[in-house]
């Protein structure tokens, strides 16, 4: 098995950390290590330097412990709406035959039945809770929510969706995070679906870069129910990006400041990434961006993104392609390790 390390160092992170002494002792220096590509067909591998290698689609992938082992979900693949891998340990997974989704709600188009992004949680309750995107019968993308009493589904979709913004883009990546008192949801605006200057649109490329915020509203303990109003915590930073924010998540440091890992740039592209940013608040404004991982010459992992971390703050899972240049190749699953200790979240 090849495992490859991928640290980022104070002289990488210098670009992304506060300019005051004070700040920059205060946010963490993060890294991942043992990035592993997942061979669900034929056991755990390392990838060859020299590809191809043999494996299935699994993009956006999520991670949660649930029932005995962990699980993990996918975008529509593999013949089924939502597809769920299993795994006692996050490095030696199996496919299931099990759709986690397969009725996404009578709200959805049924002339578009692909579903994004797959988030589960569990509430006080022990029921799970599936955010999910689906692009609702006439209008744009919105996020629903379904509930199951087994991690494994199948989930029962509620009857509307939970949260719609058809007149800023629709909306996308829906992610819960349970902090202790009060549940989250965090999601993004898909702003660069109406266009502008980005590259990552279905049309021509012009004008300005649309906004792209990524949101967080506080729920109720149920996972279900909406509280308060939501607020933005990041957004693009138009070319240097290009134009795009998107699949959050959240974690906090213990003892320190809350971590928003999302991707950047164009999905599709060689550029996708995960980067991270740091707010002492869960709702305020995330700041001193840096990046996690990104596409490395001879490492086997292009456009890498979609990053989820287990409430434990230890493994992480997120895809990525086997060649450079080829945006609509498959999005295989990979695992990585994040220590933190206290305000330091280093690689094993």
């Amino acid at each position: 098995m090849k495992n490859f390390l991928l640290s980022l160092g104070a002289a990488s992170l210098a670009a992304g950390l506060p300019s005051s002494r004070q700040a920059a002792e205060r946010a963490p220096s993060l890294s991942l290590s043992n990035v592993t590509k997942i061979d669900m067909a034929g056991g755990l591998q390392g990838r060859r330097l020299a590809g191809p290698f043999m494996g299935v689609d699994f993009p956006d992938p999520s991670i949660i412990w649930g029932d005995g082992s962990w699980k993990a979900y996918a975008t529509s693949s593999n013949g089924v709406k939502i597809p769920v891998a299993t795994s006692a340990d996050t490095w030696s997974w199996s496919l299931t035959g099990n759709d986690a989704l397969p009725d996404p709600g009578s709200w959805v188009d049924p002339n578009d039945q692909g579903i994004w992004a797959p988030d589960v949680q569990k509430n006080d309750d022990g029921v799970y809770v599936m955010y999910y995107t689906a692009h609702q019968n006439g209008g744009s993308h919105c996020i629903g929510a379904a509930t199951s009493s087994s991690a494994l589904g199948p989930f029962a979709p509620q009857s509307q969706p939970l949260i719609c913004d058809g007149g800023n883009g629709g909306v996308i990546d829906a992610s819960g995070y349970d902090d202790g008192t009060d549940r989250w949801i965090v999601w993004k605006v898909d702003g660069n679906s109406l266009g502008g200057a980005t590259t990552c649109q279905g049309g021509t490329p012009s004008g300005a870069y649309r906004s792209t915020p990524i949101k967080i509203q506080r729920m109720a303990r149920d996972a279900l129910t909406l509280l308060d109003a939501p607020k933005t915590i990041l957004d693009n930073e138009g070319a240097s990006n290009d134009g795009v924010v998107e699949a959050p998540a959240l974690y906090r440091v213990p003892g320190g400041d809350f971590v928003l890992f999302y991707s950047a740039h164009c999905y599709s592209s060689d550029d996708y990434d995960v980067e991270y940013a740091f707010s002492s608040t869960i709702d305020g404004s995330y700041t001193n961006r840096g990046i996690l991982i990104r596409s490395v010459d001879n490492k086997g992992v292009y456009g890498p993104g979609g990053l989820d971390i287990d409430p434990n703050g230890q493994n992480v899972v997120f895809h990525g392609r086997l060649n450079p240049g080829q945006g609509g190749a498959s999005r295989e699953l990979y695992s990585a390790e994040l220590t933190i200790s206290g305000r330091s979240v280093s690689g094993v």
